[in-house]
């Protein structure tokens, strides 16, 4: 008799502490397997790597999954970076998550993910904190989306099986109106040089009309 097979989950959760190809750590992603877009609200409860949980560390997410600030495109995913404070909160290995809530919003679905990265003076790609000038925005969806956009200072690696952990995240004042099709240039202040690590975004309700 052939097993059947579990429809999948409307959300489904991933949780990386150390990344292997180079990329932040900490990295927790939802997908929506639904039609609907959403604005989801999650609460963590962070484990050290016996299963411990640590009750003292509070968590946050830079792209706002804790607060229900980001948008869950349907069928698409949401990438949020976690903070962990308080006593403990280097020792996080594994987060329980759960989905406290989910905002039903009238977004479509991406037909292309939305992309933000740090680019030098000629305007290509760099990891290099020295060399990040401005951010790089691509949207080539046939409509306009709104990005929130922050910059995510680490700290120093101690061990290489310490996950790094972020020490600053900065969000820019302003949200990102995108066109359809489009492409865009942020150039941040010259005192910015050298002390950010990487940029992160996340889509809010659109403003674009």
């Amino acid at each position: 008799m052939r097993r059947r097979q579990r429809p999948p989950q409307p959300f489904a959760v991933s949780y990386v502490p150390i990344a292997a190809d180079g990329s932040l750590d900490q990295c927790l992603t939802i997908t929506n397997n639904t039609e609907v877009s959403v604005m989801p609200t999650l609460r963590f409860r962070p484990h050290n790597m016996y299963g411990i949980e640590l009750p003292h560390v509070t968590t946050r997410g830079v792209n706002g999954s804790h607060a229900g600030c980001a948008v869950l495109p349907a069928g698409g995913s949401l990438r949020d970076i976690l903070r962990f404070d308080g006593q403990g909160a280097d020792q996080v290995r594994h987060v329980q998550v759960e989905l406290a809530g989910a905002e039903e919003i009238d977004h479509p679905a991406l037909e292309h993910e939305v992309t933000a990265v740090m680019i030098d003076l000629d305007q290509k790609a760099t990891a290099d904190p020295d060399q990040f000038w401005g951010i790089g925005i691509v949207n080539a969806n046939p409509f306009g989306v709104t990005l929130r956009i922050s910059l995510v200072a680490l700290e120093e690696r101690v061990r290489r099986d310490q996950p790094r952990q972020v020490a600053e995240a900065v969000t820019l004042q302003e949200d990102v109106d995108m066109a359809s099709e489009s492409n865009h240039i942020v150039w941040l202040p010259d005192e910015v040089r050298g002390q950010f690590h990487d940029v992160v975004h996340h889509l809010v309700p659109p403003t674009y009309a």
